[in-house]
């Protein structure tokens, strides 16, 4: 079975109009042909809903930077998901990060006995978040809708954020902490999820998230056989996927030098031969590859 796996920032959304308007005709044959299209995100699940929703999409996504898969229920049949799995409906999920409140409240921590001066989505209102970050009140609100990772604003000294997560982290037991800067042109805007300690120290260079997307192809590689994946990343978190499919795609971005060094450090010289990168930015680009592998791949795949 052909699958494909993809970034939506940057890559199947453009930067700064969240269109997706130039991937139609690519998104259409993914459609005719019934490949299932699993959005890879930072974004939350009431995020990816609404988007699924318009795309038209009825296939399983991961949100948060892998904390969680969402699989509609009967999508599967019986015997393809185990006890990992918890029945929600609609959907089946499987939850690998620490949950939204835990966060929060690591972060309370941090900001009282270190003193540091930081704000999370959660200490907002949707109308005020809607007013600091540009976005529609309705996206706000879904941008609220956070399960396993906390986004806050951070000023001062990154050493100093670093030794106080630390810290906390040292007091769990299950749990270890992942910290990153969110975007390359605002490095006040931080992301924070939390990771099963067995999930990270399984293999030496594992990356979180990666147990997500594993999980989910071998759910179709069960369920269907062998999967040949299109992966489609423009930035370094999307390398959790991008690992574990066949065909590996870049797009140009202004942080795509950053996904490709640590692809390099964790690949190693292979990556060259493995790695492509796309010709087009964006959607545009996006909309290209799928066009281009869907031809190189039609005949011979099913």
């Amino acid at each position: 079975m052909r699958l494909v796996l993809s970034s939506l920032d940057g890559s199947l959304l453009d930067p700064q109009s969240n269109s997706y308007g130039a991937a139609r005709q690519a998104l259409a044959a993914l459609e005719r042909r019934s490949i299932p299209l699993v959005l890879y995100s930072l974004r939350t699940r009431a995020q990816l809903e609404h988007l699924c929703r318009q795309l038209r999409l009825e296939h399983p996504f991961i949100c948060e930077d892998g904390s969680a898969i969402y699989v509609p229920e009967h999508y599967f049949p019986a015997g393809i998901l185990d006890e990992r799995w918890q029945h929600r409906p609609p959907y089946y999920v499987c939850a690998l990060g620490l949950p939204y409140p835990c966060l929060r409240h690591i972060l309370q921590q941090v900001r009282q006995d270190y003193h540091l001066d930081l704000i999370g989505f959660g200490d907002w209102t949707a109308s005020e978040l809607a007013a600091a970050t540009g976005i529609p009140l309705e996206e706000a609100e879904r941008v609220q809708k956070r399960e396993y990772s906390e986004i806050f604003s951070y000023s001062g000294d990154p050493a100093r954020l670093r030794e106080a997560l630390a810290q906390q982290e040292a007091t769990l037991t299950q749990h270890l902490l992942r910290l990153h800067q969110l975007h390359f042109s605002d490095p006040s805007r931080w992301y924070l999820t939390g990771w099963r300690r067995t999930t990270l120290t399984s293999e030496p260079s594992s990356l979180p998230g990666e147990q997500a997307v594993r999980l989910l192809l071998d759910c179709y590689q069960r369920h269907l056989g062998p999967v040949r994946a299109l992966g489609i990343g423009c930035s370094p978190p999307d390398l959790a996927f991008l690992r574990w499919v066949e065909r590996k795609v870049v797009l140009p971005s202004p942080i795509a030098d950053s996904l490709w060094k640590e692809a390099v450090r964790l690949g190693g010289s292979e990556v060259q031969t493995q790695w492509q990168l796309a010709r087009l930015p964006g959607p545009e680009g996006w909309n290209e590859v799928v066009l281009r592998w869907l031809e190189e791949t039609d005949h011979g795949d099913e």
